[in-house]
């Protein structure tokens, strides 16, 4: 019973965090499982201005960033994780801004807040890549 209510106020602190998005190019796309194999435009904003890029879903751009689209850290541990435009968007803009620290990162937290619920639903929604 613990269990279930931290992974509910986990969600709720995810969601609240998604729902504060801010300007820029990127947006929340809400939960848009993308395809491994397939090409998605990639958009951020960070302090150098907005971005978009075409990049592979499932490609890999360096150490750490094995899996372009997959939401959760590089390619995970084994666990289920959902494949979304929101976590591709987030992927090439830490990879390209060598960003850390989640949310609180100034260049790419935008976009971290936007994948929060791909990360907690998108699995839940089919989005296996």
């Amino acid at each position: 019973m613990k269990i279930i209510k931290r992974v509910m106020v986990l969600t709720a602190f995810l969601m609240a965090f998604a729902s504060m998005a801010q300007a820029g190019i990127s947006k929340n796309e809400g939960i848009t499982c993308v395809s491994k194999g397939s090409t998605v435009r990639a958009q951020f904003d960070d302090s150098r201005g907005d971005h978009s890029k075409n990049v592979l879903v499932g490609s890999k751009a360096g150490p750490n960033y094995g899996c372009m689209g997959r939401c959760g850290g590089d390619c995970g541990w084994g666990a289920p994780s959902a494949w979304t435009k929101d976590c591709m968007d987030h992927d090439q803009c830490s990879w390209e801004n060598k960003s850390t620290g989640g949310s609180s990162d100034p260049n790419c937290g935008d976009e971290f807040n936007e994948a929060a619920d791909d990360w907690t639903f998108g699995v839940i929604r089919g989005c296996r890549g």
